[in-house]
């Protein structure tokens, strides 16, 4: 094999891995979120048994986001073993169902959630040209704060009973969600509200979260932008 031929070859395995970890997982991985989250359950997948479904369609977006992170050993490292606790406990919690082991369950899945976001943002902030599939990305991570803090508030309840008022349509995961993504986008029906401290101190920083986000979301992607079009003139490519 010539020099030039072993020179295409290793420009096209970067090409494919690059593709692989940063950008096709990316898209994928938002692709999910919108199937599990809102096609699905629109067509009527899994109203007869929630919690079931939430539990699949959580496991498979878990697994998902950890093999995003195989690149990165480390990272991987991390990602599966919280993963692997998140999925052990929430499981076993179906036959155990004591408040004790629901509320560890949902303690993992912030854990875990947090982690599947960190691997996010790292292939989304990685240098390199701003495409439309690390976009696809940063929307991924901001689906995945609505679920983040759906549990925290179920915890929130669990901890101190009478935490929100309206609180009867929050009786299993899909109530706390929407809960959650009204709040997230500071929609704001006014259905549920928040009753005790914890629930609206949790309410008032994720309606922060949700706006800082995409604040510092678009000055950081353009800033990215900016400075891969300066580097390519730099170099005489453009």
């Amino acid at each position: 094999m010539s020099v030039g031929e072993g020179a295409v070859r290793k420009r096209a395995q970067g090409l494919i891995t690059e593709t692989w970890q940063s950008q096709a997982n990316l898209s994928l991985f938002l692709g999910l979120e919108i199937l599990i989250a809102f096609i699905l359950p629109s067509l009527g997948f899994g109203r007869e048994n929630t919690q079931l479904y939430s539990d699949i369609g959580f496991s498979v977006l878990l697994l998902s986001g950890v093999a995003i992170a195989w690149g990165r050993l480390w990272l991987f490292v991390l990602t599966s073993l919280v993963a692997g606790f998140s999925l052990l406990v929430r499981w076993i919690s179906w036959f155990d169902r004591s408040s004790r082991l629901l509320l560890w369950s949902d303690w993992w899945t912030l854990a875990a959630v947090a982690a599947i976001a960190l691997v996010l943002l790292s292939q989304i902030f990685r240098p390199g040209r701003v495409t439309h599939l690390r976009i696809q990305g940063a929307i991924a991570v901001y689906l995945l704060f609505g679920v983040f803090w759906a549990h925290a508030y179920h915890i929130a309840a669990m901890l101190v009973p009478g935490s929100f008022a309206g609180a009867a349509e929050l009786t299993n995961v899909s109530g706390w969600a929407y809960y959650s993504f009204v709040t997230l986008t500071t929609v704001g029906y006014g259905d549920i509200t928040p009753v005790s401290q914890v629930a609206r101190t949790l309410s008032v920083a994720e309606a922060l979260c949700g706006q800082l986000y995409l604040a510092v979301l678009i000055a950081r992607l353009v800033a990215m932008e900016i400075v891969f079009w300066q580097q390519k003139v730099q170099n005489g490519e453009y």
